[in-house]
């Protein structure tokens, strides 16, 4: 039985929260159409991102799904005929086990949520519609690259511009979504201020994307995948990435390999700064569009800062993440300071100065 519009926008709104407390934190600050612009906007790369993610299939079906998948965003009808072969296309697991999994279950229901973003005015839905169809076209590529260049069973990537490129399809391009979106919703982001916003817009997303890579380097290490470039680490005397694991008696071995994650701390530190510099271009009227990009910011840089030169990291063998209470002190600072850019700048230059 087809649900009902509010049904279904009810549907979005808890499933957003089973499928990302982080994001859904700044993204429920949002409201009206812009929240829902965005909050559709998550689901949908959620949906995408978990095809890419899936450890069972190969990387041909993922190209074969995600195509599909992008194929009902390339029009603004949003075909229910594609929606379905879609849905048709995903592996029998997904219906298995979606009562476990609220990934699988979102991929299932994208009857339920795509149809939602014909209800959005199309100054917020083309963007939508354009991020989605970039995002799946740069992940199959990575789906096929991923699975052709397999080392001794590991996925690694050669080059920093491979980390690069694999970062704006996942990450960069959402930046480009926000500065359409925002600027839709707001009078006070006129072509000028827009022109700004978009030359920094990329950062934004490829600050959240390097941190995390940082602070997940462990984790993705059971997985036998690392997205430290391998040009990174011949520099420190490894010849491939997952040298970095494991044990190995040379005295140097500690911190060489904490020289190569210090590395990808600069560069997220650098995305960072543009970052800021955005966040400070939107209107300081628009509490409500500050507060989304200050508080992912604030707690990538808590993180960084918490990760230092990346010894922690290795040392621990666990993920470096802030406790609730910084996330609750970065709420609340925020909230009362989200206005001034003095303030913003002096608050973020002191967390980069204590993570030296």
């Amino acid at each position: 039985m087809q649900m009902s519009k509010k049904a279904s926008w009810n549907y979005a709104e808890e499933r957003l929260l089973t499928v990302s407390r982080t994001f859904a934190l700044n993204i429920n600050i949002l409201s009206g159409k812009l929240h829902h612009s965005v909050l559709l906007a998550y689901l949908y790369l959620r949906i995408a991102d978990t095809i890419e993610d899936d450890a069972v299939m190969k990387a041909a079906e993922k190209e074969k799904i995600l195509g599909l998948f992008a194929d009902i965003f390339k029009s603004p009808e949003l075909s229910d005929k594609k929606i379905e072969a879609f849905k048709n296309a995903l592996p029998s697991y997904f219906a298995k086990d979606s009562e476990k999994d609220a990934n699988f279950d979102l991929c299932l229901k994208a009857d339920v949520v795509v149809p939602l973003l014909k209800s959005l005015p199309e100054k917020y839905a083309f963007p939508v519609r354009n991020v989605v169809v970039e995002m799946c076209g740069g992940m199959a590529k990575f789906c096929l690259r991923q699975e052709a260049a397999l080392t001794n069973g590991w996925f690694t990537l050669d080059k920093v511009k491979n980390l690069d490129e694999y970062c704006y399809y996942v990450a960069g391009i959402v930046g480009k979504l926000l500065t359409q979106v925002f600027s839709a919703d707001s009078l006070f982001i006129n072509d000028k201020r827009k022109a700004q916003l978009q030359k920094l817009d990329v950062s934004f997303g490829l600050a959240l994307q390097v941190t995390n890579i940082v602070k997940d380097v462990i984790e993705d290490s059971t997985r036998h995948v690392c997205f430290i470039p391998e040009e990174i680490c011949k520099r420190h005397g490894f010849e491939h990435s997952y040298e970095l694991f494991g044990y190995n008696p040379d005295k140097t071995f500690e911190s060489r390999r904490a020289a190569v994650l210090a590395e990808l701390v600069q560069k997220a530190w650098k995305h960072l700064d543009d970052a800021i510099e955005y966040t400070k271009l939107i209107p300081n009227i628009t509490m409500r569009t500050r507060l989304f990009c200050l508080w992912p910011l604030f707690m990538a840089a808590e993180n960084l800062k918490l990760i230092g030169n990346g010894e922690v990291v290795f040392a621990s063998q666990n993920k470096a993440k802030i406790s609730r209470d910084t996330v609750k002190k970065i709420i609340a600072s925020t909230m009362r300071h989200f206005y001034s850019n003095s303030w913003i700048d002096k608050t973020y230059k002191g967390l980069k100065n204590e993570s030296c």
